[in-house]
């Protein structure tokens, strides 16, 4: 039997052993005599002593139970294993999935390297194996299963276009158990994480050299389009990089664009016209998914009805926004659903359709808030600057005379100081953006915060932006419609509206899409994540270990327990029959040991 120990140095207390016997060598063993008197007796026992001070060795039941216990205490405390027939430990297999993976640094790919190199830790595990996907989404493939059917699964796999959510599917790998207790996991990646106990990375990549299309800003102004494009060297040597730009298919720009080493260049254009636009570099490099951009000008302008009283400053900022503005007292049913966004300023409480809404000094009657009264000259104290609407609005320098004083229920504070100012809800078929304030009641409309908020809210409010991260989530209000038609680089897809809302948990293909929801269409592109055109791999993080993950271990099974009760049960033993050995008192003799 192949017999291991967990702590060896614990066998030291085996030491012991002979000092024991040693110890119950040099006691002097007595006899119980009754005697009238021990006068006579206590010269015999010095001299008794000084002759005998160590004597023989005999044999004592009592001697054997407390050696063999101190060498149990001993050997359990080194925690002994043997390995177990009939199975071994579970692994789980976390596969990196994100757009890097393409990286062709590593023949033919490092994606298809990693899936080599997991079919072969498969192949030679010995218990049962569990497949996650670590995409924008981790998610288990396959459970525990035999290594024959997740061989099957990695066949399958195909990297995405997006990022990797890896410390998320390695948490979600910790926490499968099976009757082995916590499983092994192996995760090929080009970019190991922290260590954790039980975690082994497989570390994929050779070179980070790469030239990306880092971002493409469009900027529609007076029938033109405004193109700003950035271009990204990461490693390599400083050099010419021809840059094309196309609107529509047809070529409307094509430069060489010096990029430093390590570096970046932003090239401005302007285009007439509409469509989909794509800057493209001529390279080869390692990664060929990043070096294409799309971008979508022209596109149809969102409606936008106003309703309330006119407001010359709220009419004036939307009006040099790519929106089509129509403005009314009052409007019927037909005409709130056609339009994309409908403002209500300065109106009473009125219950809202299923729609998009932007409310200045308006409450809703069916939504989670209400006013309590109103405050005077309150002040931001804090915004919400992670959400869509509120980015890169700076409201420090405010004045409001007066606002409602806003009791919220649910949805988002954006923006609060004594009270909540402006609010978010987005569910039930309806999504808005609300102000407590009034225009005419603040200077908001003279901060250069309020047309970015505008241009936020209507972005927000409206659905989807033009450009979107792949990896992202498409989340557009239903509003009356029931399903909607997603075409995209993967193909058709049709969507069922869920709580007001059509929802696509990640985009996860670069490319131009379009959506069909009624007599709408909406375009528009998604690129992939800036960060993943950065193909260094990480190798330095501690736990992190390039090349072939090592093969699985037999299970093995514990034997302190079973060393541990057979101490219990030996002291017990002890104990019984040290009970059984002491004197009884009888009469008034007194008891000698001789």
């Amino acid at each position: 039997m192949n017999v291991t120990f967990g702590f060896p140095a614990a066998l030291w207390v085996l030491a012991l052993l002979p000092v024991i016997v040693l110890l119950y060598m040099l006691r002097a063993r007595r006899v119980d005599q009754e005697v009238s008197s021990v006068l006579l007796w206590r010269r015999a026992r010095q001299d008794l002593a000084a002759q005998r001070p160590v004597r023989r060795l005999e044999r004592n039941i009592l001697l054997l139970l407390q050696l063999l216990a101190v060498a149990l205490a001993a050997i359990a405390l080194a925690r002994p294993q043997v390995p177990v027939a009939g199975g071994g430990r579970a692994t789980v297999l976390v596969l990196d999935t994100s757009a890097s993976m393409q990286a062709t640094d590593v023949a033919p790919s490092r994606f298809a390297a990693a899936v080599a190199a997991a079919r072969d830790a498969a192949s030679r595990a010995a218990g049962p194996v569990m497949l996650i996907e670590a995409g924008s989404q981790p998610r288990v493939a396959v459970p525990f299963a035999r290594a024959d059917a997740v061989g099957s699964a990695l066949a399958a796999l195909r990297p995405t276009d997006g990022p990797a959510r890896l410390q998320q599917a390695i948490a979600l790998a910790l926490g499968q158990r099976t009757g082995a207790g916590v499983p092994r996991v192996l995760v090929f990646t080009d970019r190991a994480g922290p260590a954790f106990p039980d975690v082994l990375y497989h570390v994929l990549g050779a070179s980070a050299a790469n030239v990306a299309v880092a971002a493409v800003h469009t900027e529609a102004g007076a029938g033109r389009t405004h193109v700003l494009i950035r271009l990204r060297r990461f490693a390599g040597t400083a050099g010419i990089v021809p840059l094309e730009l196309r609107l529509g298919g047809r070529v409307v720009l094509q430069r060489s664009v010096l990029l430093p080493a390590d570096g970046s260049a932003v090239v401005s254009a302007t285009v007439d016209g509409s469509g989909v636009l794509e800057a493209r570099v001529r390279v080869r490099d390692a990664l060929e998914l990043d070096n294409t951009a799309a971008a979508v000008v022209g596109g149809p302008l969102a409606r936008v009805l106003i309703l309330g009283a006119p407001d010359r400053a709220l009419a004036e900022a939307l009006a040099v926004m790519p929106v089509k503005v129509a403005a009314a007292e009052q409007a019927t049913s037909e005409q709130l659903a056609a339009a994309d966004l409908v403002v209500l300023d300065r109106m009473p409480p009125v219950a809202l359709p299923p729609g998009n809404f932007l409310l200045i000094g308006t409450l809703p009657t069916n939504l989670p808030v209400s006013a309590d009264g109103t405050v005077r000259r309150p002040s931001v104290l804090r915004t919400a600057a992670s959400h869509p609407v509120m980015r890169y609005v700076d409201l420090s320098g405010l004045q409001i005379l007066q606002s409602a004083n806003l009791q919220v229920r649910g949805g988002e504070i954006l923006a609060e100081g004594e009270v909540p100012l402006i609010w978010a809800y987005d569910g039930n078929g309806i999504r808005v953006a609300l102000t407590g304030f009034t225009l005419d009641q603040s200077d908001f409309a003279l901060q250069v915060a309020f047309p970015i908020f505008l241009q936020n809210a209507v972005s927000w409010l409206v659905g989807t932006d033009a450009v979107l991260t792949a990896g992202s989530p498409l989340i557009v209000p239903a509003g009356e419609q029931t399903s909607a038609i997603l075409d995209g680089p993967g193909g058709q897809a049709t969507l069922q509206a869920a709580g007001g809302r059509f929802v696509v948990p990640s985009l996860d293909r670069a490319g131009v899409y379009t959506l069909r929801t009624g007599t709408r269409i909406r375009t528009f592109a998604v690129v992939p994540p800036p960060e993943e055109s950065d193909l260094a791999p990480i190798v330095a993080s501690p736990g992190a270990i390039p090349g072939a993950a090592p093969s699985d271990a037999r299970r093995v099974a514990d034997l302190w327990p079973v060393l541990t009760a057979g101490l219990l049960l030996i002291l017990v033993v002890e104990w019984i029959l040290w009970l059984r050995g002491l004197p009884r008192t009888r009469g008034a003799a007194v008891p000698v040991r001789r």
